[in-house]
């Protein structure tokens, strides 16, 4: 697992020598269903799996374990139904079905498995009808009559009763996805509190049927929803960062290429890559690895993000097998997409960002189990996290985890910023505006106040990444991507001739629009000033490609501040048209100065003191 030592794998890469290795099966999330399928691969978890049911049955009966999605936690859920039901013949040849490493008698318990992945409801209404429907469906499997007429918390409490009457033991509850029905309606507060009211009164449950229950155990993406559904009395120990279990789901390195099936499938693919082992293996890693849960320094894959991608190099004819090397397939990003995040960061609904302050994100890992966690303002970068998103890093920053995601989330940012665009040009259409014309107006007027004020409302429609992903904002230049990005986006849309980073002798303009009127040139600048950008236009000549065009030019110096997230002020300046003979603009900025061929031919301190009007030092 150490993520930078060099591989050594033991395989040959020839094709002739690699043998059809059986593989990870996708889409399978059952354990007896994974132990019995013929082709199917297992990856030995059970000795962490034993460790887990054995923390249960001890001094920790009600665990809790969050993990993002796709990272097994059905199949572990099912992985302890067959465990605490005995069905040892499911664990042959596994560490945990040897001689002596556990009771298949003594700690044998009826087991009562929820699912909660209830993505559609809505409203309070369809919440209970859909859980009352499950449980009464658990109740004729089990064999035990119940009141389906009763609402869903009673109804899982005279559940319990039957199932303990019924065995004459205490039962074992697991719960998948607990937070399903609360994080997917997050972005919609009016039915919010009605969901959470209900969820909270079956989760009480667990609390009045404790002399029934030997233990529980609950899995979930998030753990914002935690503190919100449970009592201190009721309280279930969160073990989301406890080093012991952080590769529970997950494959480290180690695992991939020390499971003799697994490694011959790697083996396998790199041949078809026509490159070696070892590195195939720096190619996946980069690729899929890098999750880390706990201040255990262990990075591990996303197993199906792993899976699809060996099944799709299996898969794939050998003459269009070697663009995979720089296509891997975005087998997670592509199962899902993060578009409650977006729909939250358009309401502003967040809480201020965990990793905004460089102290928090220093040691996120601590900021994380501190938190208070607050479903209706949830920390940003604290959902990014439980979404899988973002991850811990070894120095226990936040960051992205891997090229997959790096990539999938960039990718789903821009897509949303385009329909952010298209939505907020249709409504200032709908509004009696056609073509956006308050900012091109406002551009053509020279009306630098009407702009901020549109820019600043514009700026309220996007999501913003910011600190929230360092591997993309490592610097001030990070963040002025960004924003110019957004502001060319919606200048395109509104139809003008446009031009982004224009290379001049001297540098690159940000920003230029020509029309047949005038040229505005547009210069941001972050966590700066307004009329810092202004300078910057004229000291480095980003308007001297045009002074022959016969236009007037207006120049606009922008600046925007990572904590607001916004534009904060506009400094413009007309220059009006270049005449030839003076060399010189119409109205220069900074006062009166030489004309550009003079000044260019200056030594830079004296170049510094005319336009600054002091001097350098």
């Amino acid at each position: 697992p150490d993520r930078d030592l060099p591989i050594t794998i033991g395989l040959s890469c020839e094709k002739r020598n690699v043998p059809m290795a059986r593989y990870l099966p996708i889409g399978i999330d059952e354990f007896d269903e994974l132990r019995t399928l013929p082709s199917g691969l297992y990856v030995d978890k059970t000795e962490l799996v034993a460790a887990l049911a054995s923390a249960l049955l001890g001094h920790t009966p009600q665990l809790f374990l969050a993990r993002p999605r796709r990272f097994g936690k059905t199949l572990l859920v099912s992985t302890l139904q067959a465990l605490f039901q005995g069905e040892q013949a499911l664990f042959a040849g596994t560490w945990l079905g040897q001689n002596g490493h556990w009771d298949w008698r003594g700690q044998r318990y009826p087991v009562l498995r929820l699912d909660m992945d209830l993505r559609d409801v809505r409203s309070r209404s369809d919440l209970e009808a859909h859980l009352a429907s499950r449980l009464a469906r658990k109740a004729r499997q089990a064999g035990v009559a119940v009141d389906r007429a009763q609402r869903p918390a009673p109804l899982l409490e005279e559940l319990i009763e039957a199932l303990y009457a019924k065995h004459g033991r205490r039962l074992v509850v697991l719960v998948d996805e607990y937070d399903t029905p609360i994080t997917e309606n997050m972005d919609r507060p009016d039915a919010l509190d009605d969901i959470q009211s209900v969820m909270r009164a079956v989760y009480g449950t667990f609390k009045g049927s404790r002399r029934y229950l030997r233990c529980t155990f609950m899995t979930g993406i998030t753990r914002i929803a935690l503190a919100g559904l449970f009592s201190g009395a009721n309280h279930f120990k969160d073990i989301s960062f406890a080093s012991q279990f952080n590769a529970l789901l997950g494959f480290t390195q180690d695992e991939v290429w020390n499971t003799p099936d697994l490694a011959a499938d790697c083996a396998q693919s790199a041949a078809r890559l026509d490159c070696a082992p070892e590195e195939f293996a720096e190619l996946l890693r980069g690729y899929y690895n890098g999750y880390q849960f706990s201040a255990k320094d262990e990075a591990v894959y996303n197993l199906y993000s792993l899976a699809l991608c060996l099944e799709t190099l299996r898969g794939g004819d050998a003459d269009n097998a070697r663009w995979r090397k720089n296509h891997l397939p975005n087998g997670w990003a592509q199962s899902g997409t993060p578009a409650l995040l977006f729909r939250l960061w358009q309401t502003g609904r967040f809480a201020t960002d965990l990793a905004a302050d460089d102290e928090a994100n220093a040691d996120a890992l601590s900021a994380l189990q501190k938190m208070e966690l607050d479903i209706a303002c949830p920390d940003r970068d604290a959902l990014l996290y439980h979404a899988g998103y973002l991850t811990l890093t070894p120095s226990l920053a936040l960051d992205f985890p891997n090229q997959e995601v790096r990539l999938a989330f960039r990718n789903s940012a821009a897509r949303w910023q385009r329909g952010a665009v298209r939505a907020w040009h249709e409504a200032e259409r709908a509004a009696g505006h056609p073509g956006g014309s308050p900012i091109r107006d406002a551009l053509r007027a020279g009306d630098a106040p009407a702009l901020q004020a549109h820019i600043h409302h514009l700026m309220q429609q996007f999501p913003y990444p910011g600190r929230a992903l360092p591997a993309q904002a490592k610097s001030i230049y990070h963040y002025e991507m960004h924003y110019r990005g957004i502001l060319f986006s919606v200048l395109w849309a509104l139809g003008l001739p446009i031009q982004i980073e224009g290379a001049t002798a001297r540098g690159r303009t940000d920003i230029v629009i020509q029309e047949d009127h005038q040229i505005c040139v547009l210069e941001c600048k972050v966590n700066a000033s307004s009329v810092a950008a202004l300078r910057q236009v004229w000291d480095k000549g980003y308007v001297d490609p045009y002074c022959l065009l016969g236009k007037p030019v207006i120049a606009f110096g922008l600046n925007f501040d990572t904590r607001l997230r916004t534009i904060t002020d506009i400094a413009k300046h007309e220059l009006g048209v270049y005449d030839p003979d003076t060399q010189r603009w119409r109205a220069e900025p900074f006062g009166d100065r030489c004309a550009l061929t003079q000044l260019s031919q200056m030594s830079d301190d004296r170049r510094a003191e005319i336009i600054y009007g002091e001097s350098e030092s």
